[in-house]
């Protein structure tokens, strides 16, 4: 079975092998790693209060701070039609609080693009754009928005939009993938960014 980001990155021959690897998930095949999220920042005071409300819903949250310990799991399960659902379970162990990033993923034939489910419920949905850049390194953008509501999608006006733009590579030197976020806002700016390293779990972390 092929991996529905095979499906979508653009010019997926150029990932390092290591991001092909990663990315090649199925149900047979999924991903765990841990790591250091070297920084955790931005947004406003607002902003802040925003997130906590999205901590229930297991999906952003309004701590920050330096050299944060993460996991990532990325895994494939079938729906009753077998469509394949990509499911990202991120959480971050802050000295006071573990907290939780928590998205799935669909692939939709008809306009050929991933669409993410922020949370559990969603409580935003957003299509994304995969791209291989020529050093490996893997570009994701979000491109539109939508706020769900009653089973309906209801498109976002740009200006409500948190723009993110991910990138993601290998370090041949280090051994290990880095991450880095940037979700901004029209209007407020930097809503919220990391960045970090990790290992797949059970690789040699020295």
């Amino acid at each position: 079975m092929m991996s529905i980001y095979e499906n979508v990155i653009e010019d997926f021959h150029l990932l390092h092998p290591k991001l092909k690897q990663r990315y090649r998930i199925t149900p047979e095949n999924a991903f765990r790693g841990k790591g250091v999220m070297s920084e955790i920042s931005g947004g406003s005071f607002v902003t802040r209060l925003l997130c906590r409300a999205g901590t229930i819903f297991r999906c952003f949250f309004p701590e920050r701070g330096r050299d944060i310990p993460f996991t990532i799991e990325n895994k494939i399960w079938l729906t009753k039609k077998n469509t394949p659902v990509a499911e990202w379970n991120r959480t971050f162990f802050f000295p006071d609080k573990r907290r939780h990033f928590d998205a799935v993923m669909i692939y939709d034939e008809k306009r050929g693009e991933i669409i993410d489910f922020f949370g559990h419920p969603p409580i935003l949905i957003s299509s994304l754009y995969f791209k291989a850049e020529a050093n490996g390194s893997l570009s994701i953008i979000s491109v539109k928005q939508w706020f769900p509501l009653f089973g309906k999608k209801i498109p976002l006006p740009k200006c409500f939009y948190g723009f993110s733009v991910v990138n993601e590579s290998y370090d041949e030197e280090k051994g290990c993938f880095t991450i880095d976020v940037h979700v901004k806002n029209q209007i407020a700016g930097t809503l919220f960014l990391y960045k970090g390293t990790f290992q797949e779990a059970g690789e040699d972390n020295d």
